[in-house]
């Protein structure tokens, strides 16, 4: 189900885990970090919504109240940087397998939508921070990777209340 071509699994970003590795001062940076240049190393295929560069940079500026200007040299420079990250958009029967799913699993739609996008990129597994992808990708056959120690997470619901 989750190998590509060549061999090597393919795992999708999440927004946070994009956003997190791209502020080098977050909590979770240091966690986070060597499981995405594991990726971008060419261990994985990082797999990445084309439109995740912009929620990152929405992340970034609105949610966490970083400059505009250094948040959009990140997302460029990751972007330009690295090409080993593949950027796909959701084809019309995922979008709509999302919405199935999230109705199905009575789980968010949006986290749903990486679940589909994962099987639409037979991908292995999900890299994210959120906990909540722990049930839906036990319950979709996905393997659920948090780099983040619990106790950390716990300062990152912290700093968005």
């Amino acid at each position: 189900m989750a190998s590509s071509a060549a061999g090597v699994e393919k795992r999708v970003f999440d927004v946070n885990v994009l956003a997190i590795f791209l502020v080098k001062g977050h909590p979770g940076f240091g966690y986070v970090s060597p499981v995405v240049e594991a990726g971008l190393r060419g261990a994985y295929v990082p797999l990445i919504m084309d439109i995740l560069p912009v929620r990152a940079y929405w992340v970034m500026t609105r949610r966490w109240g970083l400059p505009e200007r250094e948040s959009a040299l990140a997302v460029g420079h990751f972007v330009k940087a690295y090409a080993t990250p593949r950027y796909v958009g959701l084809t019309r029967e995922t979008i709509l397998e999302g919405f199935c799913l999230a109705e199905e699993l009575k789980h968010d739609v949006f986290d749903c939508m990486y679940v589909a996008f994962a099987r639409q990129e037979q991908a292995k597994a999900i890299v994210t921070t959120d906990t909540d992808f722990e049930r839906l990708c036990k319950h979709t056959g996905l393997d659920y990777v948090n780099p983040v120690p619990k106790e950390v997470l716990k300062r990152f619901k912290e700093q968005n209340k």
